[in-house]
């Protein structure tokens, strides 16, 4: 889909706000008291979406629950990313699982950051701006 259309189905979809990201990227949540509490980045490359990333309740059981899902569905992870690094407020740890199906690429994303932490599932598609996974 190209970021036109994204946006204008996006609509339909009622979020409380819709953020550009720069040149190659939207970001919709709703606000926190919304019962809905979603929050969906896009990413786009040269105007298509190659990616798609739904932000879920952070909790590392729940990673372990989607990462089985997909285990079960397609197998062994095809790229599995453990990686620490230091950012201003402290340490910060990932670990990122990828299985693929067809071209499509989906994974799993658990943050842990010195005073939160954050879990998402992605999807993302082959593309010249990045190599997928990431």
């Amino acid at each position: 889909m190209s970021r036109a259309e994204v946006e204008r189905t996006l609509k339909t979809w009622d979020f409380d706000k819709a953020l550009p990201v720069g040149n190659d990227g939207l970001f919709v949540y709703d606000l926190p008291d919304s019962p809905g509490g979603g929050r969906f980045p896009f990413p786009f490359c040269n105007d298509k979406l190659v990616a798609f990333d739904q932000e879920i309740e952070p909790a590392f059981r729940h990673f372990v629950i989607v990462a089985s899902n997909y285990s079960n569905l397609y197998g062994n992870p095809l790229k599995v990313i453990p990686h620490t690094s230091v950012i201003a407020s402290g340490e910060k740890n990932l670990l990122a699982m990828f299985w693929r199906k067809g071209v499509d690429r989906m994974g799993v994303k658990y943050v842990l950051y010195p005073a939160s932490e954050q879990l998402s599932m992605t999807w993302q598609i082959n593309n010249n701006c990045w190599q997928a996974p990431r």
